[in-house]
């Protein structure tokens, strides 16, 4: 599989999209696992944003090993349903692209009576990537946006991970198109090596990836 990225805009789309990486975690008043939990014991329930499974997974391995009386239980889920997550008990940890709102953390206090804190850990961009044989490797930030909202002179279709709740969608829509809507042509694959898959076996079409994701591809420079 060959996936050419659109290695002019990187630099663009690094500085549009540069965004925090969250790391938010519920500390319960109540301290019932002190005694089994700790750095080199317990189990812990995460929930995650699927953007990031590659960066994650590899994180869990590499702390399992070094710790192996630990277990890091990860569900991944898109951005919206792990900040959802935090109103329930199921899980002690959440990590996602943006931190929790005042209501979000009021609803945590008052529902379940922790005190939620969270931190940023890492950064990342968005990567835009299109079919090898396409004719189109460069894009303004103007002609990107018209992609976006279904108004560029080319019939490009834009896939995400989904269309609703992931924080592809959410970036893009708060921060590149100011609150506007996507075309109504936008597509939507399950999961980000959906969007990967999708865009090498058809032309016509134009990926937005976080570029953690960019790893399963053999990058096309030329």
């Amino acid at each position: 599989m060959r996936i050419k990225t659109l290695a002019p805009c990187i630099n663009a789309v690094i500085y549009f999209a540069l965004l925090s990486l969250w790391f938010v975690q519920c500390k319960a008043k109540e301290k019932k696992n002190e005694a089994t939990d700790t750095k080199d014991s317990g189990t812990i329930n995460v929930s995650a944003d699927e953007s990031f499974k590659p960066i994650i997974d590899a994180q869990v391995q590499v702390y399992e090993s070094n710790h192996p009386g630990t277990k890091i239980n990860v569900t991944y889920k898109p951005e919206a349903e792990c900040l959802k997550d935090l109103g329930t008990d199921s899980v002690r940890m959440i990590i996602a692209t943006r931190p929790y709102s005042e209501d979000e953390r009021t609803f945590v206090v008052d529902s379940l009576d922790v005190a939620p804190e969270y931190m940023t850990i890492a950064r990342d961009a968005i990567a835009v990537i299109v079919n090898p044989s396409s004719t189109d490797t460069l894009f303004t930030m103007n002609q990107l946006k018209e992609v976006l909202t279904g108004r560029f002179k080319k019939n490009l279709i834009p896939v995400f991970d989904g269309v609703n709740a992931t924080s592809t969608v959410r970036f893009i829509v708060d921060s590149i198109l100011n609150g506007g809507a996507l075309t109504s042509k936008a597509m939507a694959a399950r999961t980000s090596e959906g969007v990967i898959d999708y865009v090498a076996t058809h032309n016509g079409v134009i990926g937005f990836i976080w570029c953690n994701r960019i790893y399963r591809c053999k990058l096309d420079w030329q």
